[in-house]
């Protein structure tokens, strides 16, 4: 199995310049796609393009750049992963700068290219109030880091399709709230969005603290399942062998080696029927 070098500052150079234009590309296409919708066929029936738009762009740009940054382009979903211990804070750092101006430029290349101005500024609407457009940004965007870390940091078989499922539950939440908060559940859109336009909200806050306290929640549940060892009674569910893919203890999958054994990375073999060397990687309750 091959292994991260580590990171130099080249390394870092490159993930974060990585993180800047891939939210620039994210939204310019999500942004000037939805914009285009509203303008075209109104606010009503354009709730499943707008949410088409913004989930077809970070399918394709996760997918992307997912090798070489993670495809953060959020910093609620940067700041999850800081604190489940994924990225230092000094990368953070460096993507939350990235993605602000990465999504400054994005924005901002919509306006430049298209005729119409921004249509996505963040802002309640319907009735929505403040203390539910807060709890709303917070809830889905608590469900869209849930989803990043299980479908990218926990490895598995179908990690490589993470983009997927990162981008349909962006859908998701576009298609839900759209219409109440025009959906941010991305602090580096709602600013950027805000920057452009010139307008900012009065509850323009709530696209800042929602957000960034769902990505505490979120890294919570996924603290939580880990702690309790959640992949014991269900590894190897989508592995052609009990063992394979199970995370270990240092959080690194293994590989079967098509004789009997799966490989961990450190070179240590573990029967697939549950002989290990001191950890039990099968699934079973």
């Amino acid at each position: 199995m091959d292994t991260a070098k580590p990171l130099s500052s080249k390394g870092w150079f490159i993930q974060t310049l990585g993180e800047f234009v891939g939210t620039a590309m994210f939204l310019y296409l999500a942004v000037g796609g939805a914009t285009a919708v509203v303008q075209g066929i109104g606010m009503g029936p354009s709730i499943l393009a707008t949410s088409t738009s913004f989930g077809m762009a970070l399918t394709v740009t996760a997918w992307a750049f997912f090798r070489i940054s993670g495809a953060h382009f959020n910093p609620a979903i940067s700041f999850s992963s800081l604190i489940t211990g994924h990225i230092p804070f000094p990368k953070f750092v460096l993507f939350f700068i990235a993605q602000l101006l990465g999504a400054m430029v994005g924005v901002g290349l919509v306006c430049g290219t298209t005729p119409d101005a921004v249509g996505q500024v963040n802002s309640l609407m319907s009735g929505e109030s403040i203390v539910r457009g807060f709890f709303l940004e917070f809830f889905l965007t608590t469900i869209l880091c849930f989803v990043y870390h299980m479908t990218v940091h926990e490895r598995n078989r179908s990690t490589f399709l993470a983009a997927l499922p990162y981008g349909f539950a962006l859908f998701s939440c576009h298609l839900f709230a759209t219409r109440y908060t025009n959906a941010a559940i991305n602090p580096a859109q709602a600013f950027a969005t805000a920057v452009v336009s010139r307008s900012f909200a009065r509850e323009h806050w709530i696209y800042w603290f929602g957000p960034l306290c769902g990505s505490i929640l979120a890294a919570a549940l996924h603290i939580l399942f880990r702690y309790m060892d959640y992949d014991q009674y269900s590894a190897g569910i989508d592995a052609d062998y009990p063992s394979q893919y199970a995370r270990t203890r240092d959080g690194l999958p293994l590989h079967h080696d098509g004789v009997g054994t799966a490989t961990h990375p450190s070179g240590v073999h573990n029967n697939i029927h549950g002989t290990t060397a001191g950890t039990n990687t099968t699934g079973g309750g």
